[in-house]
């Protein structure tokens, strides 16, 4: 998607240019053109850009491609880059391109909000958020992937441990918290 929009706005056109292809069992038929990349990364960069999702065909199961292309984009100064078989090792394309666009969005404030939190914080004290999955994780390791849910998230967490301190053990509940529902 931000590939198609930077694309129509008439500067970035990736899919003629670096000919990549690995195939469905993680075979390289045609190597990454890095030259073409890297050149495409610095025009990028020189426009404006500072966060950078890299999502390729099949590299869910070798990421070759992606890492070497992770490697360019640091060597230029992308600050942000959002690779998607980390963001969400998933076969199908599309979910993962999309979560790596959305960490690659996200990040970037998120990560200034997660900085100005900790530093109002004193010296020792742990800081933890909520993922989307429930869980909690460390300041340091929250994601944008990670954020979009975290409300019902909590939500559902808070009622199973009211139930079991209530002694319920069957519920049924419904967090009804802003833009989720």
């Amino acid at each position: 998607a931000v590939r198609a929009f930077y694309r129509q706005a008439g500067r970035l056109d990736l899919a003629n240019k670096l000919r990549e292809r690995i195939d469905a069992e993680g075979r390289v038929l045609r190597p990454l053109n890095q030259a073409a990349l890297a050149e495409a990364l610095e025009q990028a960069h020189r426009d404006g850009l500072r966060a950078c999702a890299i999502a390729l065909l099949h590299s869910w199961k070798n990421p070759v491609h992606e890492l070497a292309a992770a490697e360019l984009a640091r060597a230029v100064g992308y600050p942000q880059i959002s690779l998607s078989p980390q963001a969400s090792p998933l076969i199908k394309f599309v979910p993962r391109a999309e979560t790596a666009i959305l960490d690659a969005t996200l990040s970037p404030p998120l990560r200034r909000y997660v900085d100005q939190v900790a530093s109002a914080l004193p010296a020792g004290v742990a800081l933890e958020f909520m993922q989307s999955n429930g869980g909690l994780t460390d300041a340091a390791h929250f994601q944008g992937k990670d954020s979009v849910l975290s409300g019902p998230a909590g939500g559902l967490i808070g009622m199973a441990k009211a139930g079991r301190a209530a002694g319920c053990s069957k519920l049924i509940g419904f967090d009804m918290g802003g833009t989720s529902t």
